[in-house]
């Protein structure tokens, strides 16, 4: 052994912890799939990384999903997750380099955290503005194969609100949109996972 040796680096496996009934855990589990992260994902009722979070932060009460776990790093939150996600790994980030894609992507992720997620908390009452909002979706799709012409958060993000309505048997809010479920059926081809609530997203 030489004078200087180094300590062999020890992998330590990226685990992702989700809820089935949490929008943001599939969107976390379908960037890393996207990306072929080698994640493990465990699907909880309630996060023992977020109760970990919540004390070495000195608050109470956060519970929220999804939260990624790597050694001795933890954090909590769909947003923060995503992020981390899209970042870690020698795979491409999902990122538009073009202005006004980006700018297309950050709307329609907005559009759907803004506009359409909070209708889904009383769906009886909001059919008609579901509808009217899945309508301008379907006519931006057309004739493209992605919601802004190329791959971006927004199909992530949209694509896993569509998979938590399925779960739901809520499929029939978008099963008449022609060029959304055309948009829908090649989502599932592209990220591997969709169909299933995998435990380990790539080998």
């Amino acid at each position: 052994m030489g004078l200087f040796s180094s300590k062999k680096k020890v992998h330590q496996a990226t685990k992702l912890i989700c809820n089935k009934k949490d929008a943001g855990s599939y969107k976390c589990v379908f960037l890393a799939s996207y990306r072929k992260l080698p994640v493990e994902v465990s699907w909880e009722e309630s996060s023992v990384a977020d109760d970990k979070m919540s004390e070495s932060l000195h608050m109470t009460g956060l519970n929220r999903f999804p939260c990624v776990e790597e050694g001795d790093f933890t954090v909590c939150g769909a947003e923060a997750v995503l992020t981390y996600l899209n970042i870690k790994g020698a795979a491409p980030t999902i990122h538009p380099r073009k202005a006004r894609l980006l700018a297309a992507q950050n709307y329609w992720v907005q559009v759907l955290s803004r506009k359409f997620e909070p209708l889904l908390n009383d769906i009886p009452s909001n059919v008609v503005r579901i509808s009217d909002i899945l309508e301008v979706l379907d006519r931006e799709i057309a004739g493209n194969n992605y919601i802004v012409g190329e791959f971006s958060l927004a199909d992530v993000h949209w694509s896993a609100v569509f998979k938590l309505l399925e779960d739901q048997g809520q499929s029939s809010l978008f099963s008449g949109f022609k060029n959304l479920n055309s948009w829908l059926t090649k989502i599932k081809t592209e990220i591997p996972g969709y169909e299933s609530n995998t435990e380990k997203v790539a080998a």
